[in-house]
């Protein structure tokens, strides 16, 4: 970890404490430190009894806090002014001023980068996990926001922040020694954790041709058949994403064998998979496609084999459906039968393919069972998404910042003024739990990218489109219900490269040279080329990487598991 004073803030903070647990040590060395800066007005507990605003207006100055968001926001100063309005009688809201900024997604990384770098004066961004996040984390740019979380003194925070929110967003950064840093460095930005996954399909030709109800897998292949016999014009799938699917990437959590976007360092191509054993405390192994017999052997019971590479050649069925120009210059699909789509995109989908397609009707079928027979805790996941608030470290006005995150995530009223806009003139609601929005003009029109400033799983409103359907609103309950997740206990982990940065590196390219994903290949081909990948890949260092990667891994265990 950069060697920076991740806690200057507690030197200035008259009534904060430093709270230092050391972790159990495992085989003798200390597995990590626990570490959190107080914020002002409370103890170390987060239970101080002082009154909160007496506090907090004895300390607070007029100060404005710089913000950064990445997308286009429009007609944002109606909201900020109406955030004005309603915390001008608050003894210490009404101290705490918002200028925000904007920056295009596709320039955002670079920007992104240039502000840490130079240190410039923001003191709250949204970074992506793919703009660098865990690395940025690791290089201590950000601030430990641990001490604002769970503490009765940032109730709004607490009620819009569950406890096992909380600890999905906690992040373990790995110190020069190996051992590991816990603090939440972050804030994550979601409406649900994890995406149910599934199709989008022709509702109408479905009926046309009197096909059954699509309740299985097995009716779903007999839809596509039939209609695609009858439509000349039209494939059978679009399925960017299915190389997700009929994998264990989900179910397998559930016999202790993980595939986690933390592990996948080489790519989806080839994806890694980690066997934990049965109290999830040690790894018994990581495996890849391809690998020798000896190395399935120690995983976990039922996956002793190389189902990985299984996976690639039971996916060539889908090869009859497929357009048949994939991966050539011709990117143009036709229109397909059946279509990948993740539960929150089908809205966006549907009236965009009725504008190609006017009359179509769409359903939505969701594809594993488990999510789609509605299983409580059948989904096992970070609970994070990719989108993330976060403080830079140098930044002197943390307090602020969290105190008007507090106000903004404090109730459904304030939270619903910066994510849709001033309710009865940007939106109206729609019984208790619905929105819609009114016909305003364009250059009046409130618009902010709610995935990187305001989305968060208390605060949830349906569209009109999702009220107007219960199967489908159905289906958003369920992403929506935590009972719905249960934490990976690899949530937090981070691999660090340094070690083996070129392996990884070469390792990587030889992955994205595949095209499995595209299916382009027959059985016996994916088979084959997965085979030439192992070979390759072993010759620049994947064994090396495999090592490093379960140290990391049971480093972490160690850490996260000790009293």
């Amino acid at each position: 970890m950069k060697k920076k004073n991740l806690f200057k803030r507690a030197a200035v903070l008259a009534l904060a404490g430093m709270m230092t647990m050391s972790l159990a040590a495992c085989g003798g060395q200390d597995k990590g430190n626990v570490q959190s800066t107080t914020p002002k007005g409370t103890t170390s507990a987060g239970n101080s009894n002082m009154s909160d605003t007496t506090a907090k207006n004895a300390e607070i100055k007029d100060t404005t806090i710089n913000i950064r968001v990445m997308n286009e926001f429009k007609n944002l100063d109606k909201v900020v002014a109406k955030y004005e309005e309603m915390t001008k009688d608050d003894p210490v809201m009404s101290k705490i001023h918002l200028n925000f900024q904007w920056v295009a997604g596709g320039d955002y990384k670079d920007k992104l980068t240039m502000s840490l770098a130079a240190q410039e004066d923001f003191d709250l961004m949204f970074c992506g996990a793919w703009h660098g996040l865990n690395t940025f984390a690791q290089q201590g740019n950000f601030a430990d926001l641990s001490s604002y979380f769970n503490n009765d003194n940032f109730s709004g925070l607490k009620a819009a922040f569950s406890e096992n929110f909380v600890n999905a967003m906690t992040s373990y950064i790995r110190q020069e020694d190996g051992s590991y840093h816990k603090g939440i460095y972050g804030i994550n930005l979601a409406s649900f954790y994890e995406d149910s996954r599934g199709f989008m399909y022709r509702e109408d030709l479905r009926k046309k041709y009197n096909c059954d109800p699509i309740t299985d897998r097995e009716s779903l292949f007999a839809y596509m058949e039939t209609v695609t016999a009858n439509e000349s014009d039209m494939i059978g799938a679009s399925l960017w994403n299915l190389f997700y699917m009929d994998t264990p990437v989900y179910s397998g959590k559930h016999d202790n064998v993980y595939s986690q976007d933390s592990t996948n360092i080489f790519g989806d191509q080839t994806r890694i998979f980690v066997g934990l054993s049965e109290d999830q405390k040690t790894v018994l192994n990581v495996v890849v496609p391809g690998d020798a017999q000896e190395q399935w052997d120690k995983m976990p019971k039922g996956y002793q084999y190389d189902f990985i590479t299984e996976y690639a050649v039971k996916r060539t069925e889908w090869n009859p459906y497929l357009n048949p120009n994939r991966g050539g210059t011709d990117t143009v699909e036709k229109e397909a039968v059946i279509a990948y789509c993740p539960l929150s995109e089908f809205e966006s989908k549907v009236k965009e393919a009725q504008e190609r397609i006017p009359g179509s009707e769409y359903g939505y079928y969701v594809y594993e069972d488990a999510q789609r027979n509605k299983e409580k805790g059948a989904v096992i996941c970070d609970m994070v998404t990719n989108n993330w608030l976060v403080v830079p470290e140098w930044s002197d006005k943390v307090d602020e910042v969290m105190y008007f995150l507090d106000w903004m995530f404090g109730t459904q009223e304030t939270h619903d003024l910066f994510q849709y806009g001033i309710e009865g003139e940007d939106w109206e609601a729609v019984g208790e739990e619905g929105y819609k929005q009114l016909d305003i003009s364009e250059d009046q029109k409130y618009v902010m990218p709610n995935y990187s400033f305001t989305l968060n799983p208390a605060y949830i409103r349906y569209s009109e489109f999702v009220l107007g359907n219960p199967e489908l609103k159905a289906d958003f309950d369920y992403i929506y219900d935590e009972s719905t997740y249960q934490l990976s206990p690899l949530a937090g982990f981070s691999f660090d490269a340094a070690n083996v940065e070129t392996e990884v590196a070469n390792i990587s390219a030889l992955s994205n040279e595949l095209q499995l994903n595209i299916s382009l290949y027959d059985a016996d081909e994916a088979t084959e080329k997965l085979a030439t990948w192992h070979a390759d890949a072993t010759n620049v260092g994947l064994e090396t990487v495999r090592q490093e990667l379960i140290a990391q891994l049971q480093a972490f265990l160690d850490a996260k598991n000790a009293q």
